[in-house]
């Protein structure tokens, strides 16, 4: 038990340090070696956990896509569709740079990736963010809290305000981080335009 719980705790911290090296370096820009060197092991006990590097990119971004799903449970409580994704996109902005970071890998270094990884890449993003705001859009269009739009079309408007703001260089995590994602969501909401007196 004792021994199943310290590879757990190494494996995790594999997954933490890859994270923080592919954000910062790219997929590319980053060597199994240099993970290794990062969490204190040998090659040899970094392939004891990873067989490659895909591998270990796909736990990363399984790692990311699990602590969504409890971000999206935790939003999924609030009580009216904008109160849902205020509470998500606050979530996202309160995450570890490196984690929000992440949303941004997948255009970028699919085309390195063999097909079974794409897919599994592809599956962690739909699970972590793309399905699960989609469907926020879809249940407010059907109780009438939003306009009859394309959820599809209406999830990509809200990732691309999101977007550039999961740059590691901007994901920082202080007080603004929350003005931000309030900016975002009445941006998304109700444009910037003053309200009309009547």
């Amino acid at each position: 038990m004792r021994r199943q719980q310290h590879s757990d705790h190494i494996r995790n911290r594999i997954i933490d340090e890859a994270a923080r090296l592919i954000v910062t370096y790219g997929y590319d820009g980053i060597a199994m070696r240099e993970i290794a060197d990062a969490v204190g092991l040998s090659k040899a006990g970094l392939y004891h956990h990873f067989r490659d590097k895909e591998e270990l990119l796909i736990a990363v971004l399984t790692n990311w896509s699990n602590e969504m799903a409890a971000l999206v449970e935790t939003a999924g409580r609030e009580p009216t569709v904008r109160a849902q994704l205020t509470a998500l996109v606050r979530g996202l902005f309160q995450q570890a740079p490196a984690q929000r970071a992440l949303v941004r890998l997948s255009n970028q270094d699919m085309p390195r990736l063999s097909e079974t990884a794409r897919h599994s890449v592809t599956q962690c993003y739909i699970n972590g963010l793309i399905g699960p705001i989609t469907e926020m859009i879809t249940t407010g269009i059907e109780r009438g809290e939003l306009r009859p739009v394309d959820p599809k079309l209406a999830t990509w408007l809200l990732l691309g305000l999101l977007y550039p703001f999961f740059h590691i260089e901007q994901a920082t995590v202080d007080d603004s981080s929350t003005t931000l994602a309030d900016l975002i969501i009445t941006t998304f909401f109700d444009g910037l335009s003053q309200p009309q007196s009547r």
